[in-house]
């Protein structure tokens, strides 16, 4: 399938839904729905979420060729700049420093939210033997209470998947899955567009 193929079928779906409403939807929008659609199918897939219809074995090949490994990179006062074109961070070790100790430790990634509570809650602590790391405006960012000091991390990352465009030749063992995502993504910015430009009072 071609991606101009893959916009026929997207657009032959949401016309089955509507075809009054969604008769205009650009090309381009369906391409670029669908790359937004490819990334985010790709970080669901790497977390083991699919559907049985998905070939498995081909889907493992497909996210085999987007890891790429993440060279031992030093850290400046606990951080570090992220690597470029990064999905996600994968497997990250950092070298932890504690006085005269130091060693390679697995990591563990936390969000941004309730930062300020975290190395309260024993759960979510950063520790020595399992440091938290977050990405903070293009910096990986270890989490240390002073005790112990980060000083380089290593690790894989899962790389963006090239963006497609109507001449691209599309194989991808999800096809169908990626359809239907891009149809959701698309609906969902078509019905927020048509409230945003509704009159005030009948929004409330």
């Amino acid at each position: 399938m071609t991606g101009a193929t893959f916009i026929i079928y997207v657009k032959a779906k949401l016309n089955r839904l509507d075809t009054a409403h969604y008769e205009d939807v650009r090309d381009e929008e369906v391409l670029l729905f669908g790359n937004e659609a490819l990334k985010d199918l790709t970080l669901s897939f790497d977390s083991g979420l699919f559907s049985p219809k998905v070939d498995a074995r081909a889907l493992q090949v497909y996210l085999d060729s987007l890891v790429d490994d993440i060279d031992e990179t030093n850290c400046t006062a606990n951080k570090a700049a992220s690597p470029a074109e990064v999905l996600k961070l994968k497997d990250i070790e950092a070298f932890v420093t504690i006085g005269d100790e130091s060693g390679w430790m697995p990591a563990i990634s936390r969000s941004n939210d309730l930062v300020s509570h975290r190395q309260d809650n024993p759960f979510e602590k950063s520790y020595p033997d399992r440091p938290n790391y977050r990405v903070l405006d293009g910096e990986i960012v270890f989490d240390t209470d002073g005790s112990f000091a980060i000083t380089k991390f290593r690790g894989k990352k899962l790389i963006m998947p090239a963006e497609f465009d109507a001449s691209t030749t599309l194989s991808y063992p999800f096809m169908e899955e990626l359809e239907n995502k891009t149809v959701t993504l698309l609906l969902e910015n078509l019905e927020s567009r048509r409230i945003e430009t509704q009159p005030v009072v009948s929004k409330m």
